[in-house]
């Protein structure tokens, strides 16, 4: 795509990355400061090459620069202003190797004089029971583990495991 020649003063540059640091779209900020969208992509995509020249380079890196200060910032203040939507949606979302940060601990069954009923001495003896009769029939006992996985009993039997 050949766009016409476009001159790109520091004054506009700098207006443009104004825009982006402050949140916004990089093509509508070259837009809002007169660099057609046409232009703005060809620089761009020129920036992209093995061998990119000025001034396409060092404005591609600005770019990209403002972008991530503006991502930052919007981060930062979803964090502080509001922390559930950080941790629900942002970088302390819950994922596999970062368990319990937005997900709502289950509270432990208690008991009328507040012990933990799942870690009943009596209770703990039969599932080891159970564990062990199922033994000789390891996908019945896979199937077993993983329905109380699902249904968030892991780490509550863990000491079974011994």
């Amino acid at each position: 795509m050949s766009t016409k020649p476009f001159r790109l003063s520091s004054e506009v540059r700098s207006q443009i990355i104004a825009g982006i640091r402050a949140g916004g779209y990089p093509q509508i900020a070259a837009e809002a400061w007169g660099m057609p969208r046409e232009c703005f992509e060809e620089w761009m995509r020129l920036a992209r090459e093995p061998k990119a020249r000025e001034p396409y380079r060092s404005f591609a890196k600005e770019v990209r620069l403002a972008q991530a200060q503006a991502r930052l910032a919007a981060e930062m203040t979803v964090f502080k202003d509001d922390p559930k939507i950080w941790l629900i949606h942002g970088p302390g979302r819950e994922a596999r190797d970062n368990p319990g940060w937005s997900v709502s601990v289950k509270p432990a069954e208690l008991a009328l004089d507040g012990r933990n009923v799942l870690l009943d001495p009596e209770l703990m003896q039969m599932f080891r029971t159970v564990l062990q009769a199922l033994e000789p029939h390891p996908e019945a006992r896979s199937a077993v583990a993983e329905a109380l996985t699902k249904n968030g009993m892991s780490a509550t039997l863990s000491p079974l495991a011994a």
